[in-house]
């Protein structure tokens, strides 16, 4: 069994001092953040991260691959830690809850095992396996 919460180093020889690691998890609430690896087309499915000793301005991007291994969609955004911030936050979501889906006609591709890839600052760091039922 593949575990849902990983810790990384990023090696990397920008960083002075403490290289910056991650925690990462798949979860359906971010106010309750039980790891999952199993969700329905009826879940909104969150990638967590937890960043520490990370400094300045990045940008996070996370790749949704579907069974049939095409990118189904990506979530990019750019977020700044404050300075003598020891850890910082984000978090990606995939919805298949849009009104311009006709989810009937074209389920089976959304069913199986899917990844989330993560990268911060275009380097790619992690893939998390999951699975849609």
């Amino acid at each position: 069994m593949i575990p849902a919460l990983l810790i990384l180093f990023i090696p990397c020889a920008v960083y002075p001092g403490q290289a910056p690691t991650f925690q990462s998890l798949l979860t359906k609430d971010l106010s309750n953040l039980i790891p999952a690896t199993r969700f329905s087309l009826n879940d909104r499915i969150y990638l967590v991260t937890v960043w520490t000793n990370l400094k300045n301005t990045h940008q996070l991007m996370v790749h949704w691959v579907r069974p049939d291994q095409k990118i189904q969609e990506t979530t990019r955004f750019k977020f700044s830690v404050a300075d003598g911030a020891a850890n910082y936050r984000t978090w990606a979501w995939l919805s298949f809850k849009k009104k311009l889906w006709n989810l009937s006609s074209s389920e089976g591709k959304f069913v199986g095992p899917w990844k989330a890839r993560l990268y911060l600052d275009d380097k790619f760091l992690m893939e998390y396996p999951f699975e849609i039922f």
